[in-house]
């Protein structure tokens, strides 16, 4: 199947609909709250095995009148008829206080496991995550600049500008959905990173390929249309292939209740077509529209010269 799609002509209104997409969800997740785990806001987790059937609102009324917080209760099929309970922190007298409330209420519950997060160390694990994302763009922009030197160091630039697309639509992504931000999304975010950016090299190779020297802007507008013209089919099959194997890890839990696995593959698979997305209309438009910019500061400043 062969695809015959201006991109550069409609790139104003792509990137209209595009921006507007993920600064609206960025700030919905703004005003209604970014949802922290334990992992990055610190608290107390409470894992049982209840071992008998239960609701999430008779286990939290527990919690609440022994502590007078409102937890996070979450259902999970480790165990038999297991519960996740997250609050603030709390001491160890209260969690032993919720514990024994809930084991008169459950009789048959197994033994339970505290784990005390400390709010300095959700600190340090964000500026971690922050520090491998910021390292993982330095990287790809070397990279890239170095490969792609013949496109212009205008390409290593709009490489990235594509990435930081990908991570924003991320955050908009987990602050519409309200999926809980910790060592998962830290993950997601590198594997989009990842991702996106492969498919983004195959465009530019392909550029350059079949135009070493772009001269002319009319010149630059047909090759980069032809360019992801022809690796689209490449594109689309390879993201409809990973969809598809992720998909089968979605499908598993949300029939056994895997929370972890459904905190993972739900944002993945949506990070994977975006980022094939940003990787044909965002990236190539991007170093279009910079590289034009630039050349036209070069040939103003070079007029004032002469």
């Amino acid at each position: 199947m062969k695809f015959h799609f201006d991109y550069i002509k409609h790139k104003n209104i792509i990137f209209a609909i595009s921006f507007a997409i993920v600064i609206c969800g960025l700030i919905y997740g703004i005003v209604t709250g970014y949802k922290f785990d334990i992992d990055f806001k610190g608290g107390t987790r409470i894992q049982v095995d209840l071992n008998e059937e239960y609701s999430n609102n008779d286990v939290s009324e527990i919690v609440e009148e022994v502590s007078g917080l409102v937890p996070e209760i979450q259902s999970s099929s480790a165990g038999n008829n297991s519960v996740s309970i997250t609050t603030e922190t709390i001491s160890e007298d209260v969690s032993n206080s919720i514990v024994s409330a809930l084991h008169e209420k459950y009789t048959n519950m197994g033994e339970a496991t505290v784990k005390n997060v400390q709010a300095s160390y959700g600190k340090d694990l964000l500026n971690s995550a922050i520090i491998a994302v910021i390292v993982s763009v330095i990287l790809i922009l070397i990279y890239v600049a170095v490969r792609f030197k013949t496109l212009g160091y205008t390409a290593a630039i709009s490489a990235v500008l594509a990435l930081l697309f990908d991570v924003l639509f991320l955050f908009a992504v987990y602050g519409v959905f309200k999926f809980p931000i910790n060592g998962t999304f830290v993950a997601v975010i590198l594997t989009i990173i990842g991702y996106s950016i492969n498919d983004t090299i195959i465009v530019y190779d392909r550029i350059r390929e079949n135009n070493k020297l772009v001269t002319k802007s009319s010149d630059k507008k047909t090759v980069i249309n032809e360019s992801i013209n022809q690796t689209m089919n490449r594109t689309v099959m390879t993201s409809l292939t990973t969809i598809v194997a992720i998909g089968v890890v979605l499908v598993f839990s949300l029939v056994y209740n895997q929370e972890t696995l459904k905190q993972f593959s739900i944002p993945l698979v949506i990070g994977i077509a975006e980022g094939t997305f940003s990787s044909i209309f965002i990236a190539s438009n991007l170093w279009y529209t910079i590289d034009n910019l630039f050349s036209k500061n070069k040939k103003v400043k070079g007029a004032k010269k002469a």
